[in-house]
């Protein structure tokens, strides 16, 4: 009601009638809401992704770091490798 009144007393082409204004309020509402639902679900989606992830790259990331470490522990000061 209050997005309403402010669109009614406002200044655009929805204050024509306090009838419009509630319409173009109600819509607005909706939208919001759906807006609302589809961020939540997306975060969901992302939350559940990047947990997926950091199990899959968990074990992917102990092994590539022990190889890491052995492929330079042999390295002399200013030593280039070339990556």
């Amino acid at each position: 009601m209050k997005r309403a009144w402010a669109i009614y007393k406002g200044v655009n082409p929805y204050s024509y009638s306090f009838s419009a204004a509630l319409r173009r309020a109600w819509e607005v509402e909706k939208a919001t809401l759906e807006y609302e639902a589809r961020e939540a679900r997306k975060a969901a989606i992302e939350a559940e992704n990047s947990a997926a992830r950091a199990k899959r790259t968990g074990n992917v990331n102990a092994s590539w770091m022990s190889g890491a470490a052995a492929y330079y522990s042999n390295a002399r000061p200013g030593q280039y490798f070339g990556d």
